[in-house]
């Protein structure tokens, strides 16, 4: 028996790691670029798993258009900001997205048993590795993913949605 529970442990690997259960934090001093990037400490996504950072825009945006999705902002911070999300996966993988499930409003989610990534208002349930729809009513509405790039900072290229970020 005590065989099978160190397999079982060491199998896992940074799995048996990872909290069941991970609120949202979030970034107050992201770097920020004139040409759009977002620039954040690797670090404190792969210590906090799922991270929030609100960037402000130019101009007050309702809504945008972002891989054929209509993204709404009117319900967000006055319109004034884009609201990003960071999940460093059990994997180990960064995934870097608009924190936004667009059919009820919400900007807000939480990961529940390693595995998902939960819509705060409506629980629509995704797979936290591949954002893939498991359950709810938003499943086709997953956080838009922005390309990123990852060594000591994440970089978020913000320049695909054509919003102005204020620098």
């Amino acid at each position: 028996m005590v065989g099978y529970w160190l397999l079982v442990q060491f199998s896992e690997g940074a799995f048996s790691r990872y909290p069941v259960y991970v609120e949202g934090v979030f970034y107050d001093s992201p770097t920020i670029s004139p040409s759009g990037t977002v620039k954040l400490s690797e670090e404190f996504v792969k210590e906090n798993k799922l991270v929030y950072v609100d960037v402000r825009l130019e101009d007050a945006v309702e809504e945008f258009r972002y891989l054929g999705r209509t993204i709404p902002l009117d319900l967000y911070r006055d319109s004034g900001y884009l609201p990003l999300l960071v999940i460093s996966t059990p994997s180990g993988k960064t995934l870097s997205g608009i924190r936004v499930c667009e059919p009820c409003g919400s900007f807000s989610f939480h990961i529940l048993e390693k595995k998902y990534l939960d819509c705060d208002a409506c629980h629509t349930r995704w797979n936290v590795e591949t954002l893939k729809a498991v359950e709810g009513g938003c499943g086709d509405y997953p956080p838009p993913l922005l390309p990123s790039s990852v060594g000591a900072w994440i970089e978020i290229n913000l320049s695909q949605t054509k919003l102005r970020i204020l620098t």
